[in-house]
């Protein structure tokens, strides 16, 4: 046991001791590098930032790598940075101790500024230095003072071993401009005129501009093309240039890395040919193109490490993220029920343009029709036309009095003798009708028009839908959101917002909404990987796409799971079936199966009953109840054609988490639960839907656990006598639901006995324990 305890605590000592070593080769070289940095073509003052910012562990390493550096590299003065290196090690090792001055956030700063000032006014007064002006100098020791700040910033930030993600927004904007005194300084390494900073430099705005979109891009450009510029006057064009470039490579972010790049090196580009430097088009076009070999070809691996500097920093409560989850949820609602109201629109732009506005449009078109191949039109409108229309105004009154017109009132009313009286007779009755229909379908479309205001007047019923349920939910969990969205980024995708939710039952909902993307949104690999992030298990997601948008929802994987059966059969084995069933989960963890019979059969049945499950779906999966849904869908029934429209709604919908049913019915029949061997008939007194202004479900609920079976039909199964069905549903045991659809479609068939045939539907649900 000692000799175990000995041997763990010399390897302890020795990874330490390693660790040491390393730090202390790495503070050296950084030393070398950062000396490496010049602007204003000769002046280096950034190898004294970084002794200024280092810890004072490191300090003797960091000060042996900084001399080395300004020795070895030969800047234009290379002995007075040596002096002020000295002189900022001798300042820190002296006041180090004083913690009411080595604490501030000042003293780098401070400790950089004076000693690069001071040599900088001494050095004006030799007659061989460079530095002739005092503003030359004092920008100089501004610049040291800045980037001492940043690197110490960046430095103890990364001592704390923090995530980007919890980084603020000053956090990481000092990490940016640390990274941009680097790369400044790996900008003095060339070959052949090809910059390995500036390289380095395309790839990082090429990365921003991709996972950051403009803003990430043109703060990367502005920031490197700023640094980059400061070398000298010739090459003050890069900050335009990478600029530019950024902003416009964010802008085509959503088109991927492709796009980005391209953008990119055409911005990038032009700003180049426009720099009027010829001897520098080749090498940093080279560059550029470097950089964007660098960046396409980074893995996913990396960035998936990247993704982090670009989630939301302001999302860091809990009254942030429920806010934007209701904002969010009410977007979605709202942009289906304006489906509706397009549909609406569609409608009345429809009638418009069928029908006459007034009566004079009823003579045009009987001069049109008959008068155009007369042989008197010349005479009638073309020399008398003014009288050949009073004519036909005179028959106003016959026609409204009677509602039509014969050839007598033609000869007794017109002015001249009418070579077609019969003809111009029977176009004016024709034209008269659509006329009179017109007027009749515009009173019905201003009748239903304000029966939707009404209707949508309760809109707050539906927001208090929403608001109840979000209110359900107990927390959320922002640390899962937030590697959530880093995921979603890494996968190519482009999140919008994330939510993880946990209900008052400790049930984790994950709510996505994605911008448009070229990447293919795979189902399964999405479950897994984000289950694998939250440490849950979710179901498979349910996905909905409004606009140019994605909505996509992750519950966990429910106690019950659902085997659904269907079957139709179509009237005289058509082709159009008037019901239409559908069968889904609604993204709150709930199953949903629905069937509407259209009035009728055929295509005009199929079109009604096909609109209903249509709009009745798209409301419920964008978090809607149930009741608010019918009165939408009964509005739009309404106002869809000028002739009578009406479906039943059946719709059963089980929580899949508890077993809680219920059955929702809209002049739907009657259905059947088959619970513990016993059959319960369930039915309820309703009028479907497009009847009446004000129509609401009739309701049962019942409590469903494993193998329990329901079976819901359309009115076409059902005959005088049902106890064949019966029969049927108590015998089904452990055969497939789809067997018993069929059995039920087939055997109603050939117990018809009102003589005639109709659409035949039947649903057959079984709960299954997960």
């Amino acid at each position: 046991m000692i000799a175990e305890r000995t041997l763990r605590r010399y390897r302890k000592e020795n990874a330490a001791a390693i660790r040491e070593i390393i730090e202390a080769v790495v503070h050296f070289f950084l030393g070398i590098i950062v000396c490496r940095g010049v602007i204003f073509v000769n002046l280096a003052p950034f190898g004294s930032s970084y002794v200024a910012a280092v810890p004072r562990n490191r300090l003797i390493w960091s000060v042996a790598g900084t001399a080395v550096g300004y020795i070895i590299l030969n800047p234009s003065q290379p002995f007075r940075y040596v002096a002020v290196t000295i002189a900022i090690a001798v300042v820190r090792w002296t006041l180090e101790d004083v913690k009411l001055l080595s604490r501030s956030i000042l003293y780098a700063p401070t400790v950089a500024f004076l000693p690069i000032l001071a040599s900088g006014i001494a050095m004006m007064f030799v007659s061989t230095s460079t530095l002739t002006y005092f503003s030359t100098v004092v920008i100089e020791a501004l610049l040291a003072a800045g980037a001492a700040y940043f690197l110490k910033k960046s430095m103890l930030i990364v001592d704390e071993g923090r995530r980007f993600t919890s980084l603020s927004q000053s956090e990481m904007a000092c990490i940016v401009l640390a990274g941009c005194v680097v790369m400044l300084s790996l900008g003095s390494i060339e070959v052949e005129r090809v910059s390995l900073g500036r390289i380095l430099s395309v790839a990082v705005i090429m990365v921003c501009a991709r996972y950051g979109g403009a803003s990430g891009g043109a703060l990367a450009g502005v920031a490197t093309g700023s640094v980059f510029g400061l070398t000298g006057s010739g090459y003050a064009f890069i900050c335009a240039g990478y600029s530019f470039g950024g902003l416009i490579g964010g802008l085509f972010s959503v088109s991927g890395k492709l796009g980005v790049a391209v953008s990119f090196v055409i911005c990038d580009a032009i700003m180049l040919l426009s720099a009027g430097d010829g001897s520098l088009v080749l090498p940093m076009f080279m560059e550029t193109l470097v950089g964007l070999s660098i960046f396409l070809i980074l893995p996913k691996e990396v960035e998936r490490y990247i993704t982090p500097l670009f989630l939301p920093r302001e999302c860091t409560k809990g009254e942030r993220s429920l806010r934007n989850s209701v904002v969010m949820r009410l977007g979605f609602a709202s942009n289906a029920i304006g489906n509706v109201i397009d549909c609406v629109n569609s409608v009345s732009r429809e009638l418009k343009k069928r029908y006459a506005p007034d009566v004079d449009t009823v003579y045009e078109g009987a001069a049109e029709d008959v008068c155009k191949n007369c042989g008197m039109r010349v005479y009638c409108w073309e020399r008398h036309k003014n009288i050949t229309r009073e004519d036909f105004a005179r028959l106003s009154a016959p026609l409204k009095s009677q509602g039509f017109v014969t050839e007598n009132d033609v000869e007794s009313l017109f002015s001249k003798k009418c070579c077609r009286q019969i003809e111009v007779a029977d176009s004016i009755n024709r034209g008269y009708c659509d006329y009179i229909g017109g007027i009749e379908a515009s009173e019905r479309v201003g009748e239903i028009r304000s029966m939707v205001a009404g209707q949508f007047s309760g809109l707050s019923e539906i927001l208090g839908d929403l608001s109840a349920e979000i209110e359900n939910y107990k927390s959320y969990d922002l640390d899962s959101s937030a590697r959530v969205l880093e995921y979603l980024r890494g996968e190519g995708l482009m999140p919008v917002e994330c939510s993880c939710m946990i209900d008052t039952n400790g049930r984790m909902s994950v709510e996505i909404q994605l911008a448009k993307s070229r990447t293919a949104l795979k189902k399964n690999a999405l479950a897994r990987d984000i289950s694998e992030l939250c440490a849950r298990c979710f179901d498979t997601p349910l996905i909905s796409e409004i606009g140019t948008q994605k909505r996509v929802v992750l519950n966990e994987i429910p106690v019950y799971d659902i085997e659904v059966g269907v079957f139709q059969h179509v009237f005289n084995r058509g082709k159009l079936c008037g019901d239409c069933v559908n069968c889904f989960s609604n993204g709150f963890g709930e199953f949903v199966a629905m069937i509407s019979d259209g009035m009728g059969t055929g295509g005009r049945a199929a079109v009604d009953s096909n609109m209903t499950v249509s709009v009745m779906t798209k409301l419920l999966k964008a978090g809607l109840s149930e009741d608010c849904a019918l009165k939408v869908v009964n509005s739009a029934l309404m106002v869809k054609s000028e002739d009578e429209s009406l479906s039943t709604v059946d719709l059963l919908k089980i929580d899949l988490f508890s077993g809680k049913a219920v059955f929702n019915k809209a002049g739907a029949p009657y259905s059947y639960i088959k619970k513990n061997g016993h059959l319960l008939k369930k039915t309820a007194t309703s009028l479907p839907v497009g009847i009446l202004g004000n129509v609401s479900f009739s309701k049962e609920k019942i409590k469903l656990s494993g193998g329990d079976v329901a079976v819901m039909l359309s009115d076409g199964a059902f005959s005088n006598d049902e106890k064949w069905l019966e029969k049927l549903i108590r015998d089904f045991s452990n055969d497939r639901c789809s067997d018993l659809a069929k059995e039920v479609v087939n055997e109603a068939i050939k117990h018809r006995d009102d003589g005639h045939d109709d659409d035949i539907t039947a649903v057959v649900i079984r709960m299954i324990e997960n």
